[in-house]
């Protein structure tokens, strides 16, 4: 079972939360997902025409959510992998209903600074380690909420070239006023 890293204010006040979250660790079964994946993004109160930053979009989850975010009339970004087939697995992602589907690569360039701050995502859902989870911190918008599935958050958000250097995850989170939830 995942364990709770830290509480924020989002999981004290929903018990809903908290029972999506335990049906999300114990299943592999796809209805069951899609469940508490709805349950996860009905506490997060995203309106439609909201925006909604994933990493894993390829994955059995994160499929769920782009498929829910649609549903909900909700705009995803998602951050795939680079690897080869990328094309292929952009297609089917938005065969699925995603509307923006970035390689990691991506994330680090300027284009998807100014991607994020046309469309200032609300929530991001993070579903990897390491640089993954860091763009999808960078990611959402000042004062937005951040839900880590099961995997460690790094201990500092590093930015590339010379001219920043690495903070701690808990001091980034601050500055941007987001709040974190692990799990």
């Amino acid at each position: 079972m995942l364990h709770l890293r830290r509480i924020s204010p989002i999981g004290c006040r929903n018990p809903i939360f908290w029972d999506a979250f335990r049906a999300f660790s114990s299943t592999t079964d796809q209805s069951s997902i899609r469940k508490a994946v709805a349950s996860i993004l009905d506490s997060l109160s995203l309106k439609p025409g909201g925006t909604l930053v994933l990493n894993h979009g390829d994955s059995d989850v994160g499929k769920s959510l782009i498929q829910l975010a649609k549903e909900r009339k909700l705009q995803s970004i998602s951050i795939i992998d680079d690897k080869p087939g990328n094309p292929e697995t952009i297609e089917e992602l938005k065969a699925l209903g995603g509307d923006i589907i970035v390689p990691l690569s991506y994330t680090k360039t300027w284009y998807m600074k100014r991607l994020v701050s046309e469309l200032s995502p609300i929530a991001g859902i993070n579903l990897g380690e390491g640089y993954q989870a860091t763009a999808v911190g960078k990611a959402v918008a000042d004062g937005g909420t951040l839900v880590s599935f099961g995997k460690k958050l790094p201990t500092h958000v590093v930015y590339d070239g010379a001219d920043r250097k690495p903070i701690e995850w808990d001091a980034f989170a601050k500055s941007k006023k987001i709040k974190v939830l692990s799990i």
